[in-house]
């Protein structure tokens, strides 16, 4: 049985979230060290076979909901890989604005894709992906008045900036945002004004209904953003 597996089967035996100091009496058997049973815990927690419920406590997800998982498609893992190449240093994430759809009431036609990179880099990625793809329309952190007059249903690149920690995950060798940090850069960016009044609370309910969403995660982004106290309120006010 390999670690994880046991990590599982440990899970399946509890009736309630389970401490991961208590996990460690059963794993220190096997001379697992903590380090590592931390990084398998976080790793089942990204493929939503555990969600963290509070500090060192975890839990089976709930029944009928699925982890969320932004799937790549071709084009942005290609434009992943000219990134990586030419900044390996640089963290980055790739993902489309289309995936709050599932999620929405009103279905808008969308064209665009965000590059979302560490602010140090932003402008050097916006000049090499121009370079890369000079006939593809690419905007470098548009102000609200540009996202009016630019961003239509035709495809657009955006470059922006990543928030310092923000949460990432990596999904076919492409680092792509976890639900958790859609769900905050939705309440305000500018360039996801769509999906912001009343729709918002419909993304909101309808991703903690049909999706596993750590609120931790969710939390501490949102206070990265100065967004914490809208976020609570939104989470209260929908019951979720």
């Amino acid at each position: 049985m390999t670690i994880v597996e046991q990590i599982l089967d440990y899970a399946s035996m509890q009736r309630q979230p389970f401490r991961r100091r208590d996990l460690m009496q059963v794993l220190g058997i096997n001379n697992v060290s903590e380090a590592s049973a931390h990084v398998l815990l976080t790793r089942l927690v990204e493929q939503g076979l555990l969600v963290k419920v509070g500090y060192g406590m975890y839990a089976f997800p709930e029944k009928g909901k699925q982890p969320f998982v932004y799937k790549p498609s071709e084009e942005e893992q290609t434009i992943a890989k000219l990134i990586r190449k030419k900044f390996p240093f640089a963290d980055f994430c790739i993902w489309r604005p289309s995936a709050l759809v599932p999620y929405m009431q009103h279905i808008p036609a969308l064209g665009m894709t965000f590059v979302d990179v560490e602010r140090i880099a932003m402008e050097s990625v916006f000049f090499f992906l121009q370079g890369q793809f000079p006939a593809l329309s690419i905007l470098l952190n548009p102000t609200a008045q540009e996202c009016e007059r630019y961003i239509t249903t035709e495809k657009i690149l955006i470059v922006r900036a990543l928030v310092n920690e923000a949460p990432i995950t990596e999904v076919a060798g492409t680092p792509v945002p976890t639900l958790e940090k859609i769900l905050v850069d939705v309440t305000g960016d500018r360039e996801l004004n769509f999906a912001q009044g009343s729709e918002l609370y419909t993304i909101y309910e309808n991703a903690f209904s049909m999706n596993n969403v750590n609120k931790g995660r969710l939390l501490r982004y949102a206070a990265r953003r100065n967004r914490k106290e809208f976020v609570q309120r939104i989470i209260k006010t929908q019951n979720l």
